[in-house]
């Protein structure tokens, strides 16, 4: 059964994985936009560190994005407000997801880092979900 699903997935991976990667560097755009944001990493931003090496390597620059918070609780009312972003660990759905890693521990990152895989969502929706989800963590400034 997982091989014959697999296989069926397949024939829709090229379709995704464009939507998805759209979508990642809509969201980083947006993301590196916002003074309440800092830390954006992206290899599809021309700013990114390893932007030279993913632009020689790479067709697509995957669809996770990162993004630091100014702290725990910046990040959790972010993901609490988030409509269209489903707060989960695993990764590559056809719907947008994002954690805040620092809550499993043992990693060297800030409480308010968040990774973010970018679904296959109308652009826009995700960009007004990222909106007003920012703006349901001014009140913890």
């Amino acid at each position: 059964m997982e091989v014959w699903l697999a296989l069926r997935s397949l024939g829709t991976l090229h379709v995704r994985l464009e939507r998805q990667c759209a979508n990642a560097l809509a969201i980083a755009s947006f993301l590196a936009a916002q003074s309440s944001v800092t830390g954006v990493r992206y290899p599809g931003l021309p700013g990114d560190p390893g932007h030279e090496i993913a632009r020689r390597q790479m067709r697509y620059y995957g669809p996770v994005v990162s993004f630091t918070l100014p702290r725990r609780q910046h990040a959790e009312a972010f993901l609490t407000a988030s409509r269209l972003i489903t707060e989960a660990t695993s990764f590559g759905s056809i719907h947008t997801t994002a954690e805040r890693r620092a809550r499993w521990g043992g990693d060297a990152i800030a409480e308010g880092f968040i990774r973010l895989s970018a679904g296959c969502e109308a652009e826009a929706d995700l960009i007004e979900d990222l909106q007003q989800a920012l703006a349901a963590t001014q009140g913890r400034l």
